[in-house]
């Protein structure tokens, strides 16, 4: 099936920025610098093919980031069972939208909630702003954003102060239809030695390291910080991207490392280079069930899902962008409040400032 999707398109000094009608998947993203253009977001290699009518339309139109609800496999809502749920799948239509600003509602309620959609970028800077409204509904839902890259070279992987890190209980792929190759499950301190299958030890600190191979981890941030951060540097381009997040809402950032270790279509092996920094309240890929009974994280007092009321409004804010970084800048330590914005603090004491809304994730 090939799809000719309607998208809005919001665009500034800074930003542009498309939402698809058919799964509100960001995509077009690219934001504008004294560099020039830099468009770091994944489109999917098969966009624009004719795809068999049995592949979801996530997966149809996979690109940038979009909205989960319930996060992964939708195996408790009656009328819903497409990966990632409504919000990634279905059909949102317009409320209203002006340059900078953009509000959609979703088609269909999730668990008895209607879903709205904000989305808006401001003058003089890169940064895109999400944020994500259930009015009423009842139950407890994981969800997630599932922001992709497509990293041009080796990039680097730093996050704000975490709790543990773990890999999910199984493989993500086992042949033939695919590979995987961490150790399951695990847990770990460092993301620079995380065990593999092997018995080796890896520095997943940095992608790609391995070779031909679909893995996920997890880290779960520490819920007492402002506000939580996910970095990734990409020195020899002279970029890091980033995202800002609570983590009283969002608990754990999942890494969804996508190099070549799918062979089944449309994946088909040439699915490579594509790193998720997924920012959720969920208990892994594992879906809406195993997120909300007792699991792994649950018990040691992280929660995997959130809670709908039919007499409240649950919102969710994430905010995402990118900044261009000197030589010699090659990870993000820190990313500090600063008047008007934050500071990006990397090796060699370099540092960066870059303007943005910080209040919109704090307050």
């Amino acid at each position: 099936m090939k799809r000719d999707m309607k998208r809005w398109l919001l665009e500034n000094d800074k930003v542009r920025v498309g939402v698809t009608e058919e799964g509100g998947h960001l995509g077009p993203v690219a934001f504008r610098t004294e560099r020039g253009e830099i468009a770091p977001m994944h489109v999917a290699p098969w966009a624009g093919e004719t795809l068999s009518p049995d592949i979801p339309p996530i997966l149809q139109i996979l690109q940038g980031d979009f909205f989960c609800a319930p996060f992964s496999d939708s195996d408790l809502i009656p009328d819903e069972d497409r990966p990632h749920g409504t919000t990634a799948n279905d059909r949102w239509r317009e409320v209203a939208i002006r340059d900078d600003r953009l509000t959609l509602e979703l088609a269909k309620r999730v668990m008895g909630a209607m879903v709205q959609k904000h989305l808006h970028i401001r003058p003089g800077e890169c940064m895109v702003y999400q944020q994500h409204d259930f009015i009423g509904g009842d139950g407890a839902l994981p969800v997630g954003h599932h922001a992709m890259l497509r990293v041009p070279e080796t990039v680097t992987l730093s996050f704000s102060k975490w709790l543990f890190g773990a890999t999910p209980p199984a493989p993500v792929e086992t042949p033939p239809a695919g590979r995987s190759l961490l150790g399951y499950p695990q847990r770990f301190e460092d993301l620079a030695h995380v065990e593999l299958a092997d018995g080796s030890v890896a520095d997943m600190s940095r992608y790609p390291t391995l070779e031909r191979h679909e893995d996920l981890l997890m880290v779960i941030a520490d819920p007492s910080l402002p506000f939580a951060w996910s970095a990734v540097t990409a020195p020899e381009h002279g970029w890091v991207w980033f995202s800002l997040k609570s983590p009283r809402t969002l608990r754990g950032t999942m890494l969804w490392l996508s190099h070549g270790g799918r062979d089944y279509p449309p994946f088909s092996g040439r699915h490579t280079h594509v790193l998720g920094v997924e920012e959720v309240t969920s208990y892994f890929h594992l879906g809406h069930r195993a997120s909300v009974e007792a699991n792994a994280f649950s018990d040691r007092g992280v929660p995997t899902a959130l809670t709908l009321s039919p007499d409240q409004t649950l919102s969710i804010r994430y905010a995402f962008g990118l900044v261009t970084i000197p030589p010699q800048f090659e990870s993000v330590k820190a990313i500090e409040a600063h008047p008007g914005g934050v500071l990006l603090r990397g090796n060699q004491g370099l540092e960066v400032f870059t303007p943005c809304d910080l209040g919109f994730i704090t307050g």
